[in-house]
C-alpha cells in the first residue's frame, strides 16, 4: 500500500525526496487517525445532563457559563457528534450503528440561564439539545423558567422538547395513608398533564420522560413503560442498546464536577455490561443501613481484575467477588447511606484503550431517618 501510494520516492533528487516524506507522513497520520476513530465504539453514546448555566445559582446544580463554553470547544474541537437524542434512540433501539464519539445534550427544568446562556453557544455550533421542561412551572411564569415563547424559539432552531413532570414532585414517594392504587392513579395524571401541556403550546414533543430528581422505582418505571416513555434518570454512566430504556443513564455536570479533564473523561466513557442480580429496585426502608448489590460482569473490552466501585460521599466500596470466572461479585458501602440518593458507581479500565472506562451506575433512595417516605 505504502509502495503504491509513494512510487515518487524511487527517483531520489532532493524534489522527490522531501515529496516522498511529505507524503508519508500525510499518510500515516491518516492511518493513526482512522485507527484512534475505529477504536470508539459506534454502540455508545453519552448523555450529558445540566441543569443551570449561571454563576449566581447553586453549584450542586449549575456549570459556569465559561465552563460551558469550554465543554462545548472541547466537543467540537476534538470532532465529537452531536446528536439529537431522539436520533441516538432510534438508532440504539433499531439495532443500527452509531457514529464514534457520539454524545447528546440535555437541560432539566427549562431554566432561564439555558435560553440566556445556552441556547446562543449552541446555536452558533449549530448543535442540537434536549430540554425537559417542568410544566408547572411555566404555566405560573416563573421568572427563573424560560416562558412558552422562548422554548417555542428553542425549537425552531432543533431543540428537542420534553416531559418532565407537571409539579416535578418525589413521584416515587407516596402520599400519608395513601394506596398504591391511589399511588399509581396520581402519578400517571402527573405524567399525562404535562404532555398534554407539552402537546398543546410546542411542536411534537418527544416521547421522553427525564424523572424529577433522578427518582424511579420498578413500580414507576411500569408505568413509565405502559405509558409508552422512554425515562432517562440523572445517574452517571453511558447509553448502549442493552440499556434498561426506562431508566437510562448520564453525566451530571454540576460545579466540581465539571472541570475540563473530569468532562474529557466521561466522554469517551464505554457502558459496562452487567446484569443486575438483585435488587430489583433501589428504594430502600429505613431499616437498611448497607444494602448490598450483586452484578454479574458479561464479557467486554475492560480489565475485570481492575473492577472498583464507589459510594457517594464514602469513596471506594468493598468488593466481594462471589465468582470471578462467571464475574459474580458483590458491591456493599463501607458505612451507612445517608437519607436521600446515594449511588454505587463501579468502573473498569479498557484493554484496549489508554484512559478509557467503562461505567456502570446503581442508584439507591434512602428514607428519613424516622422512617418518613413520603410527601405531607
Amino acid at each position: 500500500m505504502i509502495y503504491r501510494n509513494f512510487k515518487t520516492c524511487d527517483k531520489w533528487n532532493k524534489v522527490n525526496i522531501l515529496l516522498c516524506f511529505i507524503l508519508l507522513f500525510s499518510h500515516l497520520q491518516a492511518q493513526s487517525q482512522s485507527t484512534t476513530q475505529s477504536n470508539f465504539s459506534t454502540n455508545d453514546a453519552v448523555i450529558l445532563m445540566y441543569h443551570n448555566v449561571s454563576n449566581v445559582s447553586s453549584p450542586l446544580t449549575s456549570v459556569r457559563p465559561e465552563v460551558f463554553k469550554q465543554h462545548i470547544n472541547y466537543l467540537i474541537d476534538n470532532n465529537f457528534n452531536v446528536w439529537p437524542l431522539s436520533k441516538v434512540l432510534n438508532y440504539l433501539q433499531s439495532a443500527r450503528s452509531l457514529p464514534p464519539k457520539t454524545v447528546v445534550i440535555t437541560f432539566d427544568d427549562a431554566y432561564t440561564s439555558v435560553y440566556n446562556e445556552a441556547f446562543p453557544v449552541l446555536r452558533a455550533k449549530g448543535l442540537p439539545f434536549s430540554v425537559f421542561v417542568t410544566t408547572q412551572y411555566i404555566s405560573d411564569a416563573n421568572q427563573n423558567f424560560m416562558s412558552w415563547n422562548q422554548l417555542r424559539e428553542l425549537q425552531q432552531f432543533g431543540a428537542e422538547i420534553g416531559n418532565h413532570s407537571h409539579s416535578h414532585a418525589h413521584l416515587i414517594r407516596k402520599h400519608k395513608n395513601e394506596t398504591q392504587k391511589q399511588w399509581k392513579y396520581r402519578v400517571t395524571n402527573e405524567i399525562n398533564q404535562a404532555q398534554a401541556i407539552l402537546e398543546r403550546e410546542v411542536f411534537t414533543p418527544i416521547r421522553v420522560f427525564a424523572y424529577p430528581y433522578g427518582e424511579f422505582s420498578s413500580s414507576l418505571k411500569g408505568i413509565l413503560r405502559d405509558l409508552g416513555y422512554i425515562g432517562l434518570g440523572q445517574h452517571s454512566g453511558v447509553l448502549s442498546r442493552t440499556s434498561d430504556f426506562q431508566a437510562i443513564a448520564r453525566f451530571p455536570m454540576a460545579t466540581g464536577y465539571d472541570e475540563i479533564s473530569d468532562f474529557a473523561m466521561k466522554i469517551i466513557t464505554r457502558d459496562l455490561p452487567v446484569t443486575i442480580l438483585s435488587p430489583t429496585d433501589g428504594v430502600l426502608s429505613n431499616k437498611h443501613k448497607i444494602p448490598e448489590l450483586k452484578l454479574q460482569l458479561l464479557t467486554g473490552d475492560y480489565n475485570k481484575s481492575a473492577f472498583a466501585c464507589y459510594a457517594t460521599r464514602q469513596g471506594r466500596a468493598n468488593v466481594s467477588w462471589e465468582n470471578f470466572d462467571k464475574g459474580i461479585v458483590s458491591i456493599k458501602a463501607k458505612d451507612n447511606l445517608t437519607a436521600g440518593r446515594s449511588k454505587y458507581n463501579c468502573t473498569a479500565p479498557s484493554n484496549s484503550e489508554k484512559n478509557v472506562y467503562y461505567w456502570f451506575s446503581f442508584l439507591w433512595m434512602k428514607p428519613e431517618p424516622d422512617g418518613r417516605w413520603y410527601q405531607e
